[in-house]
């Protein structure tokens, strides 16, 4: 294999065979990303299979062949990078195979090489290997850095500051420059500095002075960039994950993008303490190198060898730190998506006794990590410590080296101990230069985090200039089907309907039938794969995302509650809502009889999720929640399902007293026999549609569901 295949993770847990087929086509230079390839393919239930990632490749012009392998010599044999199935449930990129070890890219853990007996033992005997490649199809322009692109306009818009920055920061070593000269000058004009006391000491207050005031300048011009640098970033992280599709989030773990976002602050710190004082820094190696040649030659060689040695030393250091970094990047991923999850589902872990088996799982990843950061501290530190001991040992050589010319008269005293100061201010921008490459390429794997994120496709709503509604008159299904990903069966097959404007309709049918899916169709939080959904006589796809949400509100399977008081919880963005409508959807919501066991009534402060409520009052507040909207279409998700009957009942009766249109999912038939169209759904498909007595009249499958409800609970 002439080259690396570049690494691509993968960022939730069905994804390995796409963050594979994004390494094997990076490989080819072909620069599509992970995120493209998720928009245009998704990803299937449980995974890709081998007979995906083939199409996939294919469609971008490399041929594939999927083989039982019996024999590793076929492995051994291959020169281009090589999907395998990995422990029967998960696929990695095999870059080499040899006698003794293999060298391996994991999606979910990075690149690595293994013993080849681990290699056979973790391998399933399938792989894909590749037979033809296109290369004239596979030559793709490569996508612009999305984050580079955010730090680069910050840099552009705030130019000002950062000459100032730059200014300030000459400023400071030119003052820094004035002390080795000045020390020449005391100690070769000794009995002068000796007449002159007040004129050399008040050199040195005003060079205290200047360099105290420079230094605060400038720390705080810096303290503005970072913080420029902070703010929009993460504005514009927030930005992106507040746009992204319903799709997006639908397999990712909350604490990997909450980790994600995190890395904005580190790429703030190295961005603005390291990149801004690079350049500056390395101007002055030339001006401190001239002034050490004009002090003595011989001396100067000793320090550019002690330079390039550290700087060497620095280079080794930084390809083995970003190896590692990658590897503990994934790691803290991990450990973040563990304590999410064991905070988010705290009561399901205490009630079934789980406690140790979060904890156990927690304290195996957070080992992981430790393991990974004492492994890069205990590299740095032996090969670090050489840098930090040249520049320990070299002030003493050159004044050593330099004796020997003072007494040969070639350099003064003076002259000497001027230019072991100027070597020392000659290296440290050197190591400084150094570091920052190190620094460069964990900027890389910091960039590549957030990438995944920035370079995401937003809603297509949000997108376009689309056709704004004040009201839905009307809503028509026209054909509708839909799969979550390329590869997926449908899960709706071809669905139509009409609802008119104020009809009151239920949609009923077995679990897994697909009556929440075509609620969210509804609602624009999906897109249908064929077919048309229109509003007013206006595909959806078409309407002003910010006008189609005005126009609907929704009541989900499962409502979130947030950290807030419960008025805050009702209101949340109807924060123009008049006491009378709040009112009068606290009463038709029955959350008037929750209030009144609450302390502070509508100011009591509401639990993160609603943990200090019970299931039934979670669902009268979203239903609160949706009622306060000036709705035209309410959108309801099994909205009962946590309620007693005499509730359901009252809710139910006061919603037909609205005149929004109203769509409801529910698996109460008790209740959905008062609406005025029942839509019965099976397998994807509109079965039968009519009223509750039209359709036991039909004697079919409402009928057989209705006589044995359990079969739909």
């Amino acid at each position: 294999m002439t080259k690396k295949v570049p690494f691509t993770e993968q960022s939730e847990h069905s994804e390995c065979g796409l963050a594979c087929t994004a390494m094997v086509l990076n490989y080819y230079d072909d620069n599509v990303t992970l995120s493209h390839l998720r928009d245009v393919y998704g990803v299937p239930k449980g995974g890709n299979t081998l007979t995906n990632l083939n199409q996939i490749l294919l469609d971008r012009g490399i041929e594939t062949k999927a083989i039982r392998v019996l024999d590793l010599d076929i492995l051994e044999e291959q020169t281009t990078p090589t999907i395998c199935f990995w422990e029967e449930r998960h696929y990695i990129v095999l870059e080499k195979l040899t006698a003794k070890e293999a060298t391996i890219l994991d999606p979910s853990s990075g690149r690595k090489k293994i013993k080849r007996a681990e290699f056979q033992a973790s391998f399933s005997n399938i792989a894909l290997i590749l037979t033809d490649v296109d290369v004239t199809i596979t030559q793709r322009k490569k996508k612009k850095n999305a984050t580079w692109g955010i730090l680069k306009g910050i840099l552009n818009n705030q130019r000002a500051k950062v000459a100032m920055f730059i200014v300030l920061t000459l400023l400071i070593q030119l003052v820094t420059i004035a002390i080795p000269r000045l020390t020449q000058t005391i100690i070769d004009n000794s009995n002068v500095a000796v007449t002159n006391v007040l004129q050399i000491a008040s050199t040195i207050v005003i060079l205290f002075i200047a360099y105290y005031l420079l230094q605060v300048a400038r720390g705080l011009v810096l303290i503005i960039l970072e913080n420029l640098f902070d703010l929009t970033l993460m504005k514009a992280f927030m930005k992106k994950i507040i746009h992204l599709p319903l799709r997006f989030f639908v397999n990712r773990s909350t604490g990997d993008l909450i980790f994600r976002a995190n890395l904005s602050v580190i790429i703030q710190q190295i961005m603005s303490q390291r990149m801004l004082t690079i350049s500056v820094d390395f101007l002055f190696v030339f001006i401190y190198l001239i002034l050490m040649v004009n002090l003595s030659l011989n001396l100067t060689l000793i320090a550019i060898f002690g330079a390039f040695m550290m700087g060497a030393i620095s280079v080794v250091n930084s390809k083995r730190v970003q190896s590692i970094t990658n590897k503990e990047l994934i790691a803290q991923s991990k450990v973040q998506r563990i304590l999410v999850e064991l905070f988010e589902g705290m009561e399901t872990v205490k009630s079934s006794g789980s406690e140790n088996q979060f904890y156990a799982k927690w304290r195996n990843e957070f080992k992981n990590q430790i393991a990974l950061r004492a492994e890069k501290n205990r590299f740095s530190t032996w090969v670090r410590t050489i840098q930090t001991s040249i520049q320990f040992i070299l002030p003493i050589v050159l004044i050593y080296v330099g004796l020997f010319q003072v007494t040969k008269g070639q350099v003064t005293l003076g002259e000497l101990i001027s230019f072991n100061a100027l070597s020392g201010a000659f290296i440290a921008p050197i190591v400084t230069v150094f570091d920052s490459y190190t620094e460069f390429l964990l900027l890389r794997s910091y960039f590549g985090k957030l990438n995944e994120i920035l370079e995401a496709k937003d809603n297509p709503r949000i997108a376009i200039e689309g056709e704004k509604i004040a009201r839905i008159e009307s809503l028509t299904v026209e054909d509708v089907s839909f799969k979550y990903s390329y590869f997926e069966e449908d899960i709706l097959h071809s669905v139509s309907f009409q609802i008119n404007p104020g009809d009151k309709v239920a949609i009923v049918g077995k679990s897994g039938s697909g009556k929440s899916t075509l609620l969210k169709l509804l609602a624009g939080l999906y897109d249908a794969t064929s077919g048309q959904i229109k509003l007013n006589d206006i595909d959806l796809k078409q309407i002003d995302d910010a006008s189609l949400k005005s126009c609907i509100s929704i009541v989900n399977q499962k409502p979130t509650i947030f950290n807030a008081s419960l008025y805050e919880n009702i209101v949340l963005n109807q924060e123009q809502a008049t006491d009378e409508r709040v009112e009068q959807a606290i009463f038709d919501s029955r959350v008037d009889e929750i209030i009144m066991n609450l302390p502070l009534g509508l100011e009591t402060q509401i639990s993160e999720g609603g943990m200090n409520l019970s299931g039934g009052q979670m669902q009268r507040i979203s239903i609160a929640r949706a009622l306060v909207k000036e709705t035209s279409l309410l959108l309801m998700d099994e909205p009962t399902s946590s309620l007693d009957n005499i509730s359901e009942n009252f809710i139910m009766n006061r919603l037909k007293t609205y005149d929004f249109t109203c769509i409801i999912v529910a698996h109460r038939l008790n209740t959905v026999k008062h609406f005025d169209r029942i839509l019965v759904m099976d397998q994807g498909k509109i079965v039968e549609e009519g009223t509750h007595e039209e359709l036991l009249a039909l004697k079919g499958y409402y009928h057989s569901i209705y006589s044995d409800p359990m079969s739909i609970s």
